[in-house]
């Protein structure tokens, strides 16, 4: 029964906590049944590479542009705050890389630990490679996030001086990367995992400025169709691939086009969610997936990791992906998943609950940029090479130095900016 509702700041809209706890959930199902386990010996694999149908649900069902608006939303919203309260940029780029790398650093080491354990109880080593590989692949989003994140002020001074010119810019040099690593060969085509989610990011600016709900509705849906019909013509015209997957890895124009397509539809149906989300029972969801939302995904892979250990001891058989018997077991899968999903919150926030306070030490942006620098070098790290590698050890030990930096922060004590960023998506005053 619900007791008391919480606060809602005056500059918090819950259409965006909802969206991102809408999101969440359809992340973490792609990536449990994408994670394939079969075979003679056994290997991990993408179980949905060969499923044709996955290829046009991801033109609706591929939401990472919605979550990097989100995240331009939340991240103005943060940073505009925090200069209200005389922040530097500093400031706001230690507390989100905190926010960042704390969790980013739990969770690595959990996986480590639950590798190692499959490991003594006498799982294959090759095996465990294909699969640590598999469940390194979700960090993708925390090392572009991070250095998208770090341009917020930036970038937010650009959307304040020169907005358009700002737009157009991130698109027109997004679509020349492209466009020239495609028909020219140049090997540039990695700049656009810069571009394209800064561009995106931008868009969750415009978001928290109301430039789009001040638009007809009309407009807004012969927009969202022009950025479909234009991604059509980019995939039977110039031959993009039309699996939105595909055009991740890296970034490439049908991402720009989703995400302006997204925004459109976003702000479409804004005012419907804003109500929804009001209501007492969906506002406490969307508040305890928003408050566990890093948790979610960082965990979801140690999550699979205990559920493949598990089904191993107990000998349990992994049918091959896509065959009848695989779709059928892909129920109790994600049930399990969920499952220990679900003890797993609650004990990983106790646990980093006791994270030892920042101390009260102005840091200038320079420290915090390089501290940064180390926790996407890290996670970059694990992304391309996998757990189980040499470097691995070396990443981890310079994600906990950039962790031990943040929190130490620079030489000069000043007055602590109260009441910084709560870039998590969500209400954490949620009471039952």
């Amino acid at each position: 029964m619900v007791k008391q509702l919480p606060r809602i700041p005056p500059d918090r809209d819950l259409s965006i906590d909802a969206v991102r706890a809408l999101c969440l959930p359809i992340v973490v199902l792609l990536h449990a049944l994408q994670m394939g386990i079969s075979g003679d010996p056994l290997r991990a694999q993408n179980a949905l590479a060969d499923w044709q149908p996955l290829v046009w649900i991801t033109w609706v069902g591929m939401i990472m542009p919605t979550f990097f608006i989100a995240g331009g939303f939340a991240g103005i919203t943060t940073w505009r705050r925090l200069r209200g309260r005389g922040g530097t940029p500093g400031d706001y780029l230690r507390i989100r890389a905190l926010r960042l790398a704390r969790p980013v650093l739990s969770a690595m080491l959990a996986v480590l630990v639950a590798l190692g354990a499959m490991r003594l109880c006498g799982a294959d080593p090759d095996f465990l490679r294909s699969f640590a590989f598999r469940l390194a692949e979700p960090l993708w989003f925390i090392a572009v996030y991070a250095i998208c994140t770090a341009f917020v002020p930036v970038m937010a001074r650009l959307h304040r001086l020169a907005a358009w010119p700002t737009y157009f810019g991130l698109a027109g040099a997004a679509v020349s990367v492209d466009l020239l690593s495609r028909f020219a060969d140049l090997p540039i085509a990695p700049l656009n995992w810069v571009l394209v989610w800064l561009f995106v990011q931008q868009l969750g600016f415009g978001v928290r400025d109301g430039w789009y709900a001040k638009r007809p509705r009309w407009l807004l849906v012969a927009l969202a169709v022009a950025a479909y019909a234009l991604m059509a013509v980019a995939v039977w015209g110039l031959g993009y691939s039309p699996d939105m997957l595909d055009n991740l890895n890296p970034p490439t124009v049908l991402l720009l086009l989703l995400g302006l397509a997204q925004v459109y539809l976003f702000t479409l149906l804004q005012p419907a969610i804003r109500r929804v989300v009001r209501r007492p029972r969906v506002l406490i969801v969307a508040g305890m997936l928003g408050a566990f939302g890093m948790t979610i995904y960082l965990w979801h892979v140690v999550a699979m990791a205990i559920v493949v250990g598990a089904q191993m001891a107990l000998g349990l058989p992994f049918p091959e992906p896509l065959t009848p018997v695989w779709w059928v077991t892909r129920i109790p899968w994600i049930l399990a998943i969920a499952g220990v999903l679900a003890v797993l919150c609650p004990a990983v926030s106790s646990l980093e609950s006791r994270w030892p306070r920042e101390r009260e030490r102005d840091m200038p942006a320079w420290a915090a940029l390089t501290a940064t620098g180390l926790l996407v070098g890290s996670v970059g790290w694990v992304l391309t090479q996998g757990y189980l590698t040499g470097g691995t050890a070396g990443a981890i030990v310079a994600l906990a130095a950039a962790i031990a930096w943040l929190t130490a922060g620079g030489p000069a004590r000043r007055r602590r900016v109260s009441g910084t960023a709560d870039d998590t998506p969500g209400l954490r005053a949620v009471r039952s």
